[in-house]
């Protein structure tokens, strides 16, 4: 890192801190902190989700899938648009959910089935949020330590021992982490995210730029074509020949697009989110226009891992390699695959765009710390804690409790990445922990939010066995080196089982993958199949619906009031009254878009087996994808940015102006949210 390098990253921490500092001024309530009382405008919440979702973990998750998939997993998200944009049109959970009006998910579920489920599914989806994000840090850590060229220690003048760089630098990306969280909840989580969103959207486009004219597609093409004929069954451009990639294959996006719609919008990393769109339509709204933001962030999150692989395997580079693989092979386990991407990067990229790149992925830390631990932290008081008082806290209490919360979680988060020895991809990781809670969560949630008859009895049934299910998975991968060898040589298994056992004692033999949708279709199954039954048994009326959703005569803010009137044709694709006509043309490209995407699919495919495609008609198609992701995100970028602005205006205007409602603080009154008329 150049003194330049150093100076963008400073320039940009030290924007954050101005913004964190004028966003205080603003929280003045429970439902300030916890959801930026409900004022954000859609492009606000598509920019600040996004870099939220993303993360210095997620990017180098990512960077380890593409290096091992290549464009070739990336195809089968042509499927997943489609689906996504369904989701997006039927208001697939998140509509109803913000329809609710509850500031958490476990509000919800004691609004719909009871106060104790509340308080178990709280501390569940906290337990399960603070294991999978307790690796976040030391993942980001090591890729600062890794790209940074940063020495394992290091020593103070006066002070006669070593610190460890690691363990400082954990200190202080999390003590970071907690500052914004605290200060400013979701309020100062949100506008440092949209800048910092801004940020990494130019940052993408000149990168990409810079790759682009480093990497020339002849070599690409050339260095993935000799992998291919050199591995079959691996090739990382055409997905009909890639069923014998390891982990990463057509199996696990398939499993991936079903626990996408069994458990949207269970999982709680974000819950601020959730509840912070002004409208339900907003929330909808920003689901369209996330399509198009996140085009330029796909396009280079899968490049730079193409362009990685080419470095390591081309003989045009042969020289260079040889010196980053010499650092790489001091190195051990799952510290392998998360340094060799970010090693790359520090080789191949000028001062400045080194600086960039490392101001990008301390911002996509920075802004899935903060918001998970103000997600976490507020959990545990908002679901666990809360409900068990019997007199409500005052305002500045409760923000106190809040601020407390989300510091134990830092202190978990620390202890945890220090302790824990990781043995899967880092995606792997994510679906089993988070399996813990949505295993159960995403039959109980849909079925109480589209299901009259869902009953308490089902719910418990299905986070319990859940979660239990989810945890002894985790026990088990991680004593597996240590109980498989015993197994083997106990003598109680055939030889061939024996040798198995031995063959596979490194790791656990079923991933993660597999594991999680198993736990999760057994949760569907259990809910449904108790409720059936109990009511069976017990018999009772069914669940009002209308009421928790604020429907009809429960309507009382005017959210559905008609803004033209929708005919049956626009009502089937999912355009209600509260469509505007700018909000019609977002609708169509975005569907537009998604068609196409469909239609390459579906050439692709013919092409495969109808014509017998070569490598370059397949690698010609991915370079097109490549660069019209890029230049459809260089126009987005400029779009979001102004409207993200606007918002921006309007949200200072409306807490500048609204009178606040003290009651609303996530408790829940004779079945109603506290605060309520």
């Amino acid at each position: 890192m150049h003194w330049i390098d150093w100076s963008i990253v400073g320039a940009l921490v030290l924007a954050l801190l101005v913004i964190l500092a004028v966003c205080q001024r603003y929280v003045k309530s429970t439902a300030d902190f916890l959801a930026a009382n409900r004022c954000a405008g859609r492009y606000l919440l598509t920019i600040t989700s996004s870099i939220a979702g993303l993360g210095a973990i997620s990017v180098i998750a990512k960077f380890e899938q593409y290096y091992v998939s290549g464009f070739a997993l990336e195809w089968w998200g042509f499927i997943t648009t489609p689906i996504m944009l369904i989701i997006s049109i039927v208001g697939w959970v998140y509509y109803r959910f913000r329809e609710t009006r509850c500031l958490t998910m476990a509000q919800f579920f004691e609004v719909r089935y009871s106060r104790n489920f509340r308080i178990f599914s709280g501390f569940l989806g906290w337990l399960s949020g603070v294991l999978n994000y307790g690796i976040f840090p030391s993942v980001s850590v090591k890729f600062f330590i890794f790209f940074c060229g940063l020495p394992a220690t290091f020593r103070i003048p006066g002070i006669p021992f070593d610190f460890s760089t690691y363990v400082c630098m954990l200190a202080l990306a999390i003590g970071l982490g907690v500052l914004f969280a605290i200060c400013g909840g979701q309020l100062a989580i949100m506008l440092t995210d949209f800048l910092q969103g801004t940020f990494c959207n130019i940052a993408f486009l000149v990168l990409m730029v810079f790759l682009i004219q480093r990497f020339d597609w002849g070599t690409i093409f050339t260095t993935l074509s000799d992998h291919a004929a050199a591995n079959p069954g691996q090739s990382l451009f055409n997905p009909y020949a890639a069923t014998d990639i390891k982990d990463f294959n057509i199996y696990y996006f398939l499993i991936g697009i079903a626990l996408t719609f069994l458990n949207f919008g269970t999982w709680q990393g974000g819950a601020g989110y959730n509840a912070s769109a002004k409208s339900a339509h907003e929330a909808k709204m920003a689901r369209f226009l996330g399509t198009w933001r996140g085009m330029t962030e796909t396009s280079l999150l899968v490049f730079i891992p193409i362009c990685a692989f080419v470095f390591f395997h081309s003989p045009k580079f042969a020289a260079e390699a040889a010196t980053v693989q010499a650092v790489l092979n001091d190195l051990s386990g799952q510290d392998v695959s998360q340094a060799r991407v970010p090693l790359f990067l520090t080789h191949v990229l000028p001062v400045g765009l080194v600086g960039i790149f490392a101001a990008v992925m301390f911002a996509a830390m920075l802004s899935t710390d903060d918001t998970y631990m103000h997600s976490w932290g507020s959990i545990l008081v908002q679901d666990v804690i809360m409900p068990f008082r019997k007199k409500p806290f005052s305002p500045r209490q409760h923000l106190r409790a809040l601020r407390l919360s989300i510091v134990f979680v830092g202190v978990f988060a620390f202890c945890f990445s220090y302790l824990f020895k990781q043995t899967e991809y880092i995606l792997l990781f994510f679906s089993i922990t988070g399996a813990i809670f949505t295993g159960g969560a995403g039959a109980v949630l849909v079925g109480g939010l589209y299901s009259r008859c869902g009953s308490t009895a089902g719910a418990w049934t299905a986070m319990i066995l859940g979660s239990f299910l989810a945890l002894s998975s985790i026990a088990l991968q991680q004593c597996w080196s240590t109980l498989a060898p015993m197994l083997a040589d106990s003598g109680r298994f055939s030889e061939a089982f024996s040798e198995y056992l031995r063959a596979h004692s490194d790791r656990f033999p079923i991933n993660s993958q597999y594991l999680a949708i198993s736990i999760t279709l057994t949760g569907f199954a259990s809910y449904f199949l108790v409720s059936m039954i109990e009511r069976r048994i017990r018999g009772g009326g069914l669940f009002n619906l209308d009421r928790m959703l604020h429907r009809g005569e429960y309507d009382t803010t005017g959210e559905h009031q008609e803004r033209w009137s929708a005919g049956k044709v626009w009502r089937l694709l999912g355009l209600t009254n509260e469509f505007s006509r700018f909000d019609r043309v977002i609708f169509f490209a975005t569907f537009g878009w998604t068609v196409l995407l469909l239609i390459g699919f579906l050439v692709g495919t013919a092409g495969e087996f109808l014509f017998h495609w070569d490598s370059f008609h397949w690698l010609t198609m991915w370079k097109l994808f490549v660069m019209i992701g890029f230049f459809i995100g260089a126009g987005t970028t400029l779009w979001f940015l102004l409207g993200g602005i606007r918002d921006v205006f309007r949200l200072f205007k409306a807490l500048g102006s609204q009178q606040r409602n003290m009651e609303d603080d996530g408790r829940v009154v004779d079945g109603k949210n506290a605060g309520e008329n």
